[in-house]
């Protein structure tokens, strides 16, 4: 009797499994990543970026970005609560910016979207003459997100 039962949760289990998989691909819903990597590349014509980057709970300390082509990145998991956030300062020269280079999405998908690279996240802030890009790995392109403030 007891193995009868345990066929049929067993069958009962794998069908619902089934079911849910099936609908899961109907609507498209693809899992929060955990793992986060930020890459910051200089893509100035101008000599020499700083890029200073924290969260609540770790200050990451100054890079300095000399030459085009320059990167600097660091990696990450969301903790338990999703409420992961990093920050940066960059400044050039001429210019300084200071925005979100990570931040929890609860309800909107935007940066998760862009950064998604398989299982993981890449996401790749490109520093440019007009102002801050971050790259779209679906659609493989850069994306104007921050205007610099100009000093000078």
């Amino acid at each position: 009797m007891i193995r009868i039962v345990a066929a049929l949760l067993l069958v009962t289990v794998s069908l619902v499994g089934a079911h849910l998989e099936v609908e899961s691909e109907k609507i498209n819903i693809k899992p929060p990543l955990s793992r986060y990597y930020i890459h910051f590349v200089n893509d100035l014509s101008v000599l020499g970026m700083m890029v200073h980057c924290q969260s609540k709970d770790d200050d990451l300390g100054v890079y300095h970005l000399l030459n085009r082509g320059d990167n600097y990145q660091f990696n990450f998991r969301v903790n338990f609560w999703r409420t992961t956030l990093f920050w940066c300062d960059v400044d050039r020269p001429d210019a300084n910016v200071s925005f979100q280079c990570f931040w929890p999405e609860k309800r909107s998908t935007w940066l998760r979207d862009r950064c998604r690279d398989g299982n993981v996240g890449t996401c790749i802030w490109k520093f440019k003459d007009d102002g801050v890009y971050l790259r779209n790995n679906a659609a493989n392109t850069d994306e104007l997100v921050h205007k610099w403030t100009f000093t000078r």
